[in-house]
């Protein structure tokens, strides 16, 4: 079950719908009148030929579109979601102000498995540059997936704790978290350092940072299969992977990862308020 389910028998029956037909018919007819009053066999030929792959390519666009907004409205009800297929969200943590335009598409919100207050869906962000003429353009464009939380409990005590995954030499993102103040947090795991960054923000208690990196999440995000990001400020949890996740295991295993940190949280919480 993915994005692509039905795709082709969406395309198919598009393309044999009556609208279809008629703009290929009419369409080709007239292509071919008029490259015979002109006397030219390429516009006779190529004329109904580019009619048919015109209307061809616009039936797959909406076949694709329409496949994917099924599935995700129907994975959407299998967790118990509700789907909305765009939407803006609250710039609560760093990656969801990221760049100078954003909106989230595929948006499926509601109770999360676990109990948990949020929404899943694919972030699109983009870096805008104004030339010299005055007119703009998009610099950048990035698609991510995230399944927000929210950790109100968790807002007194973890001020910013960003875990990125590495980007290697030729990032195919940019750093997006530009003036926020931030420390490196080192930890004893090769595997680990080898997948990510982890950072603090400057006034973030590092004892709790170290309590809530204990080895075991270490050791289960070392070897996570979609190797998950993470934010967690101003009492939202934000977990990401930088692409499109677009079928039903990786978007569950993107699930169990939040519901899995957002219990650490919660864990780390309720500790420092008994400790109070």
């Amino acid at each position: 079950m993915n994005a692509d389910s039905g795709q082709r028998q969406l395309f198919r029956s598009y393309l044999r719908s009556a609208p279809a037909a008629y703009v290929m018919a009419f369409g080709s007819l007239a292509a071919f009148t008029v490259g015979a009053w002109q006397a030219n066999l390429a516009i006779m030929l190529g004329g109904p030929a580019a009619i048919v792959l015109g209307v061809a390519g616009i039936a797959w666009y909406y076949a694709d579109r329409a496949a994917a907004n099924n599935f995700y409205f129907e994975f959407a009800s299998s967790v118990g979601l509700t789907y909305a297929n765009q939407t803006d969200v609250l710039t609560m943590t760093p990656l969801l102000g990221a760049g100078n335009r954003r909106h989230v598409e595929q948006w499926m919100y509601g109770r999360l498995p676990g109990d948990l207050s949020g929404g899943l869906g694919q972030l699109v962000w983009e870096r805008i540059q104004k030339d010299s003429d005055g007119t703009t353009s998009v610099k950048e464009r990035n698609r991510f997936t995230i399944c927000v939380a929210d950790l109100d409990p968790s807002l007194p005590f973890f001020r910013g704790v960003y875990l990125h995954p590495r980007r290697g030499l030729f990032p195919p993102y940019s750093e997006w978290l530009g003036s926020t103040p931030v420390r490196t947090v080192e930890v004893e795991s090769t595997a680990f350092l080898e997948r990510y960054e982890l950072r603090a923000a400057s006034d973030q208690e590092d004892l709790l940072v170290r309590r809530l990196f204990a080895p075991t999440v270490v050791s289960w995000l070392a070897n996570h299969p979609l190797s998950p990001g993470f934010e967690l400020k101003a009492g939202t949890l934000c977990v990401f992977v930088p692409r499109a996740l677009e079928d039903a295991g990786n978007l569950t295993y993107l699930i169990d990862a939040t519901r899995y940190l957002a219990a650490r949280v919660a864990s780390e919480v309720g500790e420092e308020l008994t400790r109070a």
